[in-house]
């Protein structure tokens, strides 16, 4: 049976989701974890780019700012959340993209090498192992040589962390269920790190990693974020078609 929990909560919270995170993905992204992923991309002129879990669709008009005069070949912009797509198109809407329904379990829609550049924005945590390794065989699929698959996963000593205060609790299929900003439970796994990149280079990618750590900013714009500074929230995977 296909996983169906995913597509049904986000559907469901798609307007909470959109005051909470807004134009920036919430604080951590904005002050933390943005441009660090925008600092990994050399360009988008004439590549063709696919965004998994787009969410609300707040980081393609970053990047296209970030790249100002610099036209991508093929721009989708993708979410299984139907509900989710309909506000990243309402209010966020890029001229010349495509929105796509695109649960990333199934096959994508689209020829072999046929894609430089995929971006998977706290997405690959929230899918089971099964629905992940699925998901990372696709893109290997549709990346050009030479193509870049750019993720980030919430960290997993910051889930360690999480659980060993007792905040998670059980979200279903067996994945566990974080604390969010308004009372939100967020679905995440308890996959170690090394889960992740065993994952990737089954799949065909050499990785490259960087533990991203909360400044100031976020610890201010979250006050119940109370964990040790040096426990990092985010894993970004720079990932390489080998």
């Amino acid at each position: 049976m296909r996983p169906i929990t995913r597509i049904a909560y986000y559907d469901r919270i798609s307007s909470q989701w959109n005051r909470i995170t807004g134009h920036h993905g919430g604080p951590f992204k904005r002050y933390m974890l943005n441009d660090r992923i925008l600092a990994r991309i050399e360009g988008i002129e004439e590549r063709a780019i696919l965004e998994l879990g787009a969410g609300n669709g707040y980081f393609a008009p970053l990047m296209m700012r970030r790249f100002s005069g610099q036209r991508p070949a093929r721009l989708v912009i993708s979410d299984q959340a139907q509900a989710q797509l309909d506000i990243a198109r309402a209010e966020f809407r890029i001229d010349g993209a495509e929105y796509l329904p695109l649960d990333v379990q199934d096959a994508f829609p689209f020829p072999d090498a046929s894609l430089d550049i995929i971006l998977a924005v706290m997405l690959l945590n929230e899918l089971t192992t099964a629905g992940m390794q699925a998901a990372l065989h696709e893109c290997r699929r549709v990346l050009a040589p030479q193509g870049r698959l750019l993720a980030a996963v919430t960290h997993p000593a910051f889930v360690h962390a999480l659980g060993k205060k007792g905040a998670l609790t059980d979200f279903g299929r067996g994945l566990a269920a974080m604390p969010g900003a308004e009372g939100l439970r967020l679905p995440v796994s308890r996959r170690p790190t090394q889960a992740y990149l065993d994952a990737l280079r089954v799949s065909g990618f050499t990785v490259e990693t960087e533990d991203v750590f909360p400044d100031e900013k976020t610890i201010h714009a979250r006050p119940g974020l109370k964990l040790p500074r040096d426990t990092p929230l985010a894993l970004l995977l720079d990932c390489h078609v080998t």
